[in-house]
């Protein structure tokens, strides 16, 4: 099952995507986990290992507790950023909640808002994506680096015209 992302210019760097598609049960979640440290580490983004880690089990949680039979789970590694898609065939629309200090849960979406960089919820065809995005550290260092300095900062060399 092919889930779209949202698009929009062309990648200036090659597009990685991995798709997976799991059975809906509590050991989903450790399965869902290891592939995306598994696709992670294969592309070289050991830097957002830990926090794509965190946000797939929170939406895995969900997918697995609400969802139905299965959900399928997508990565794409994109112009320095990783996307990552859990589809599930369930109707309902999460929504970050307010637990109080002592329920054992209810702070999942809370958790994905804190570390993604974006995230959100669409319908699709038989069910809903819940979407993220986190940028890769290493990928807005490199950006960085290739900001051209102004005149100011390095003035040329040579005759001035005056």
């Amino acid at each position: 099952m092919r889930m779209p992302l949202r698009h929009g210019s062309p990648p200036a760097t090659p597009v990685r995507t991995a798709e997976h598609l799991l059975p809906s049960v509590p050991a989903g979640v450790g399965e869902a986990r290891a592939l995306v440290r598994a696709d992670l580490a294969a592309w070289g983004r050991d830097d957002v290992i830990d926090d794509c880690l965190i946000i797939v089990s929170e939406l895995v949680t969900n997918a697995v507790l609400y969802g139905g039979s299965a959900y399928a789970l997508r990565l794409e590694d994109r112009d320095g950023r990783i996307y990552g898609e859990v589809f599930d065939p369930g109707d309902g629309v999460p929504r970050p909640r307010s637990p109080g200090p002592d329920a054992p849960s209810g702070r999942g979406l809370r958790i994905v808002a804190a570390i993604a960089d974006d995230w959100g919820v669409r319908a699709a065809d038989g069910g809903k994506i819940v979407w993220f995005s986190v940028t890769c550290p290493a990928s807005v260092a490199v950006a960085a680096l290739r900001v051209p300095p102004s005149d100011a900062e390095h003035p040329r060399a040579g005759p001035r015209d005056h």
